[in-house]
Order: structure tokens, then sequence, then C-alpha cells
């Protein structure tokens, strides 16, 4: 690719990181690759081949993260909390009662939410962060953002979904789901998988209170039931 800079997408799931990049040129083509193993020694591998611009500095990556490098919680309606720093002290102290996870070492982050709205937070660890920001700046590709899987998907697909529905994303060994009721999140769940998607989804439903009668499956794999699109466009075969 010989082209003055590059987007690069990099997602980093369970035991591999996919890695697309493409110029910043309409009609260019995806450069892919796949890497198994532990996500920063599967980065730098991956890093090594992914194509640069004549410019690298101008490069440009974001980097999704998908299972088990992002925790997911629905933070319901509180009166008289109207700061985002009152949500994001519930948010941090709700991590910490309900999935045991000390804000010293997971930076919790707090979605943008309408008034009287449950709000979506997630938590990512804070030494994984620092770690890839070190690795993307020591081989000078500029890392504009570490996105939740869900996060962007849910950003990616929101205008197609039905106003009452399961968003399910699925990724090798693991599902995530965003439940959707009058065209708002009210409920979300993350959890490792072995077991084929209908059943993962059955077994999700468990978890929460709230069912919705349509899917709609984001994944990479587009012989799903329900299928909508994949991951990232970038990272399937099959599309431009």
């Amino acid at each position: 690719m010989s082209f003055p800079f590059i987007e690069h997408v990099v997602l980093l799931q369970k035991a591999d990181v996919s890695w697309a990049a493409r110029a910043r040129w309409r009609g260019s083509s995806v450069w892919r690759a796949q890497q198994h193993g532990e996500p920063l020694a599967a980065c730098a591998s991956l890093l090594e081949q992914a194509p640069r611009g004549r410019a690298p500095f101008l490069d440009r990556a974001t980097v999704l993260l998908g299972f088990p490098h992002v925790h997911y919680l629905m933070l319901p309606w509180q009166d008289g909390m109207h700061r985002m720093e009152d949500w994001q002290a519930f948010a941090e102290t709700a991590f910490s009662q309900q999935a045991d996870l000390d804000p010293t070492y997971w930076h919790v982050h707090v979605a943008r939410h309408d008034f009287g709205q449950a709000c979506l937070a997630v938590a990512t660890s804070r030494e994984l962060l620092s770690d890839l920001r070190a690795l993307f700046k020591l081989k000078t590709l500029p890392l504009v953002a570490c996105t939740p899987l869900l996060s962007a998907v849910a950003r990616q697909y929101w205008a197609q979904l039905p106003a009452d529905c399961v968003l399910a994303v699925s990724e090798p060994g693991a599902l995530s789901c965003l439940y959707v009721q009058d065209a708002s999140a009210r409920q979300v769940c993350a959890m490792a998988t072995s077991s084929p998607l209908s059943d993962s989804l059955f077994a999700a439903d468990m978890l929460v209170e709230h069912h919705a009668d349509e899917t709609r499956v984001i994944s990479n794999d587009p012989t799903h039931e329900h299928w909508l699109g994949p991951l990232h466009p970038w990272l399937l075969e099959s599309l431009p």
C-alpha cells in the first residue's frame, strides 16, 4: 500500500487479535491479518506486519475491545443525579460491589444518556490500556480510540434496530447482549460461551429481566440466523 496515510482497525478478542488496514482513499483494498495468543504480544506481531503510509505519523488506529477485556453494567436512572461526575462515582461503586473491580486498576467510563434513562457503564483494565498506548506510541502509530466492541457495534447499527430487540454480538467463545426496549438500552450482559449461538442467547436471557421478541446478530459469520452485519466492515472478507 503506497499511500500517504492508512487507517487501522484492531480487534482484541478472547484468544485472537484481528487487524485490518486500508488507505484513506475511496475504493482502496483492505489488508487483513489475525494472530492467536496473548493480546499485547499478538498486537506487537501484527503491528510489524501491517502496512504503513509514506507518512506513518499520519496513520490512525482504532482498537476495539471484545470479551473478556471489557466489563459492562447498566446503571438504573437515579433521581437527583444530573452531573456526569455523580454518575461516574455511582458507576465505580457499582463495579466494585457487583463485579469486585477496584477502580484503582480499572478505568470506568459512563456513556452519555438521556434524562430519565438507564445508562451503560464499562470498565477496562488500566494496565491493558496503558500497555496498548505505549506499544502504539513506540511504533509511531497514533491510537485515536480504545472502544468497547459492544458500544462500537451499538453506535454503528443503532438506526437499523427495532425499538424492542436484543442486539447480540457474537465472538469466538463469547457473547455480549444489549437489550433494547422502547428504542432505549435497558439491560446488558456479556459471558463466555461454548455452545451454539441459540443456546447462548437462551442462557443470556436467563440473566436479564426483559426478554425481547426480536434478535439482531452481529458476527463475522454471516450464516447466523437474524444476522445484521459484521463486527466491523473491514474484518469480513466478503465485504469491501
